[in-house]
């Protein structure tokens, strides 16, 4: 058993992974409007939706983490061209089920490894 900290995400006609290591998450917090993702999904849950500007920042920081190479400008680049094929809310709710599986919102889920 390994941990699955993945979720992966089509477009563009290619597979694109989702993750939030812990660095991430810092990078994240510093731009979101209250500075803190806890209090953004904790709204949230009381019915009080994201901005649409953290709803992109939780996704371009889930695009970093799942492919390190990826500058923020080139994370934001490939975020239009996601949002123009699947819905904000579809791939904020994905970039959401990346850090339950870091770890951050608890305990991540163990997965057997996919075979590539």
């Amino acid at each position: 058993m390994v941990f699955d900290k993945f979720v992966d995400i089509e477009f563009g006609g290619k597979k694109h992974r989702l993750c939030y290591p812990v660095r991430r998450v810092f990078d994240a917090e510093r731009q979101l409007t209250d500075g803190n993702i806890m209090v953004m999904l904790s709204k949230a849950g009381d019915g009080i939706p994201p901005t649409l500007y953290d709803m992109f920042v939780i996704i371009k920081y889930a695009l970093m983490g799942g492919d390190p190479k990826l500058t923020e400008e080139e994370a934001e680049e490939l975020y239009l061209e996601a949002v123009a094929e699947v819905p904000v809310l579809e791939m904020f709710r994905a970039s959401v089920d990346a850090l339950r599986k870091s770890g951050v919102l608890g305990s991540p889920k163990k997965a057997e490894a996919a075979e590539a």
